[in-house]
C-alpha cells in the first residue's frame, strides 16, 4: 500500500496544497522554511490522525485560521480524513464514513517517520521509547493493542485504589486488582519482548551501515518481569510482598510501565560495569541519529513480513547529515521496495541513476502557496497546489 495524494488545508504553513505521490521513491525538494517538514508532518497526521511533532492538534492550525484538514487518498482508492477545529475536537473519516477508533484509521496503512523530533526516541524519557514501541506493537496486532489497553486500565484502577487505602479505605480488593495488573502486565510484557526480539537483527545491520564509525549495535529491553520469567503467578506474589511500600507512595511501582527499551553500542570501550555504551547518555549526535534511522527501518522490516506491506517512510532532510557511503546505502535501501517520501534542499545528495529511479517534487516558494514537479524521468505527477478557503462548518 502506498499513499497516491496528499491534501492540506490550513494546516500550518499550508493554506490549500495537493501532492501527488508515487509508489516508491519520491524527493521533496526545496529550501529551509519552504514547508518540507509541514508537508511531512501533515501527511503522517492524515494516515495516523496524531502529529509527531506536537501532542496539540490546535498548533497544527494555520495562523488565523478555525480550522484544519489533511487528506490522504490511499493507492487501492481509499481516503481519510482528518478535521480538526476548536471547540469541535477531532474528526476521522474514512471513504467520507466516520471512522469508528483510530485504532481502525492507524491500521490501514503501516506509517514511519523521521523528523528532527524523532531524536527524542534516544535522548528521551523510557516513557516516550514504550509508547512508540505499543503503538507499532498495536499497529500490526489488535491483541497487542487490547493488552496496552488493558494494562493502562488496571494501572489507572489500582493506582487510584493505592491511594484511596492510604487514606484509610480496606486494602481487601487490592487482591482483585493485583490480579489484574498481573494478567495484563505479563501479557503486555511478553508480546514487546518478543517486538523487540525482532527488530533486534535489522536494527543491528542497519545501524552498523548507518552509524558514523560504523561498529556493533543492539537493542534490548530491560523489564522488572524477567525477574518472573514473564509469569503471571511469580508477578502477582511480588506485588503482595511490595503492597505496604505501594500504599505508601500510592502507586504501582513493579510492572511494564516500569520497562525501558534500551539502545546500545556493544562494542568499543563501556563503562565499568555496563553490557553496552548507552547511546541516550554517550552517544554522539551522528549515532543517535543512525539509530532512530535503523530502528525505523528495522520496524518496516518488521511490518512488512508481518502484514505484507511495506508501507511509507517519511524522512526529513536526512541526507545533510550523511556522508556519500551511507547516503548511498539509505537509497539503495529505499529503492528496494515500499515507498519513500524523502526531503532535501537539494538533489545533489542524490545520484543521477537514483533521481531517474525517483519522483521529485520541487516546492515553491514557502511552500504556503503551491509546489510544482514531476518524476525525474520527466513524467508530470507531482505536486499541484490550489487556493481556497473551504467553509468550517461544512468540512466538519
Amino acid at each position: 500500500m502506498f499513499v497516491a495524494h496528499v491534501r492540506l488545508v490550513n494546516f500550518r504553513s499550508y493554506r490549500d496544497a495537493r501532492f501527488e505521490f508515487s509508489p516508491g521513491l519520491n524527493v521533496v525538494v526545496g529550501q529551509n522554511a519552504s514547508g518540507k517538514t509541514n508537508l511531512l508532518e501533515g501527511a503522517f497526521y492524515a494516515l495516523r490522525a496524531a502529529s509527531p511533532r506536537t501532542s496539540r492538534d490546535d498548533k497544527l492550525v494555520a495562523w488565523s485560521q478555525e480550522y484544519t484538514r489533511a487528506e490522504a487518498e490511499l493507492g487501492d482508492g481509499r481516503r481519510v480524513q482528518v478535521f480538526y477545529a476548536a471547540g469541535q475536537g477531532k474528526h476521522v473519516r474514512v471513504n467520507d464514513i466516520d471512522a469508528a477508533s483510530l485504532d481502525e484509521v492507524r491500521r490501514r496503512v503501516s506509517v514511519f517517520i523521521f523528523v528532527p523530533e524523532s531524536l527524542l526516541l534516544v535522548k528521551g524519557s523510557p516513557a516516550r521509547r514504550r509508547a512508540h514501541l505499543d503503538a507499532l506493537g498495536s499497529s500490526l496486532d489488535p491483541a497487542y493493542a487490547a493488552a496496552a489497553a488493558d494494562l493502562q486500565l488496571a494501572l489507572r484502577q489500582r493506582n487510584a485504589l493505592l491511594l484511596s487505602v492510604r487514606a484509610g479505605a480496606s486494602a481487601a480488593s487490592l487482591d482483585q486488582w493485583d490480579a489484574q495488573l498481573a494478567r495484563a502486565g505479563t501479557d503486555l510484557g511478553r508480546r514487546r519482548r518478543d517486538l523487540v526480539e525482532r527488530l533486534g537483527g535489522p536494527f543491528a545491520a542497519y545501524a552498523a551501515g548507518l552509524a558514523p564509525q560504523g561498529g556493533e549495535f543492539a537493542i534490548r529491553l530491560r523489564s522488572p518481569l524477567e525477574a518472573f520469567g514473564y509469569e503471571e503467578e511469580p508477578f502477582r506474589a511480588a506485588l503482595l510482598q511490595r503492597r505496604r511500600r505501594e500504599i505508601q507512595r500510592g502507586l504501582s511501582l513493579l510492572g511494564p510501565h516500569r520497562d525501558e527499551l534500551e539502545i546500545l553500542e556493544v562494542n568499543g570501550v563501556t563503562p565499568a560495569g555496563a553490557e553496552g555504551r548507552d547511546l541516550r547518555l554517550y552517544g554522539s549526535q551522528g549515532e543517535q541519529r543512525a539509530a532512530v534511522l535503523a530502528l525505523l527501518l528495522a520496524e518496516r522490516d518488521v511490518a512488512a513480513t508481518v502484514t505484507g506491506d511495506v508501507g511509507t517512510l517519511f524522512l526529513d532532510d536526512v541526507m545533510s547529515e550523511l556522508d556519500d557511503r551511507r547516503r548511498r546505502l539509505l537509497v539503495a535501501t529505499l529503492l528496494r521496495g515500499g515507498q519513500a517520501i524523502a526531503t532535501t534542499t537539494t538533489t545533489m545528495y542524490f545520484e543521477p541513476h537514483e533521481l531517474e529511479q525517483a519522483n521529485v517534487i520541487q516546492l515553491a516558494g514557502n511552500g504556503a502557496e503551491g509546489a510544482t514537479g514531476g518524476s525525474a524521468a520527466g513524467d508530470v505527477a507531482s505536486a499541484a497546489a490550489a487556493e481556497g478557503e473551504p467553509d468550517a462548518a461544512a468540512e466538519a
